[in-house]
């Protein structure tokens, strides 16, 4: 489906292009290992980075390798336990009626937790620092309509409660650094604040123009980056736009 809910099947002849031309497309998302397993089998895909850059999957899963050490963590949110029944609080206290986070939604994951909603993500932040979460800190992965909620929000993004210091592109550095590829062996494609943290792993980053004109938090730091270019089409459409142009 595109961004008005029709039909369209153009990126699916836009996979066949690359893997013609032998172009591993690697899928980088906040989704769990086993959710980005059926996501790659269903586009006949078999590397993938999971939630949020925390894991670099080979093979549908032979070859897992985590980007940072789970070990030297304080708290283990993922586990899904008392400490991240406070961190919910905490933030529903502060934001209310802004912010939601469901079990069901976190079920099977390893690193990331997420959260719905929209808030001040900066103040987020510092309330975690000023209560003892330090070493973990919430991001914007975009935002989404695939998950309805009660909040009273003008639009929903989706929050996810990290290892400081881990992103997307800490998977990009270790998969170049597995495979032995350099900056101009790669590209990325996205379309969240979160994503555009990729462009410093890579030669080119292809931004979605996912009505960019109502996301401040990213026009705010477009500037910093000089490698970044905006599609002219949403979502999976400006995804085709982008590879047809790219790989004739």
């Amino acid at each position: 489906m595109d961004d008005e809910g029709n039909y369209y099947l153009e990126a699916l002849e836009q996979l066949k292009n690359l893997s013609s031309k032998d172009i591993d497309v690697v899928l980088v998302s906040g989704r769990n290992r086993m959710q980005l397993k059926y996501n790659a089998q269903m586009m006949n895909l078999k590397n993938y980075i999971a939630e949020i850059g925390s894991e670099v999957v080979y093979d549908l899963g032979r070859e897992v390798h985590a980007t940072y050490d789970k070990s030297t963590l304080k708290y283990d949110f993922a586990s899904l336990g008392p400490d991240l029944d406070a961190v919910a609080s905490l933030l529903k206290k502060a934001f209310p009626m802004q912010i939601d986070y469901k079990a069901e939604w976190n079920r099977y994951r390893f690193t990331n937790v997420l959260f719905l909603g929209q808030i001040d993500l900066p103040k987020a932040n510092r309330l975690l620092e000023e209560n003892g979460y330090g070493d973990s800190l919430l991001i914007n992965n975009g935002a989404t309509a695939l998950y309805p909620t009660n909040l009273n929000v003008n639009k929903v993004y989706f929050y996810n409660l990290m290892p400081k210091g881990v992103d997307k592109s800490s998977g990009l550095k270790l998969d170049k650094k597995i495979r032995h590829f350099s900056v101009k062996n790669c590209i990325a494609l996205g379309d969240s604040l979160e994503d555009l943290k990729m462009a410093g792993e890579v030669c080119y980053f292809f931004l979605m123009n996912n009505n960019l004109q109502e996301e401040k938090d990213i026009l705010e730091v477009l500037p910093d980056y000089k490698n970044v270019y905006i599609s002219e089409k949403k979502m999976n459409r400006g995804w085709s736009e982008v590879i047809s142009y790219l790989f004739k």
